[in-house]
């Protein structure tokens, strides 16, 4: 364990697949069109897995995209229910 890991003990925790599937059909604000959306959205990403950053940042690029089926809080939400997994 490293000087980075004592400082900041959860920057290598990776979310996976699975666990954001099922954050993300645990989000009652969202429809199942909504939750469709967002998980193709970050399909790509999670192939590798998301750090916290990766979802802070993917979630501001989210709440700014014009189009899509997601209000500014829902993304709000989506990114507050996968950083407690942190």
């Amino acid at each position: 364990m490293g000087l980075f890991d004592l400082l900041f003990p959860n920057s290598s925790k990776m979310i996976y697949r699975d666990k954001f599937r099922e954050i993300v059909r645990n989000i009652s604000e969202l429809s199942d069109k909504e939750r469709a959306y967002v998980e193709n959205a970050f399909k790509n990403d999670l192939q590798e897995g998301l750090s916290k950053f990766e979802i802070k940042k993917r979630c501001r690029k989210l709440a700014h995209k014009t189009g899509d089926p997601l209000e500014p809080f829902e993304v709000e939400k989506i990114k507050e229910k996968l950083i407690k997994y942190f």
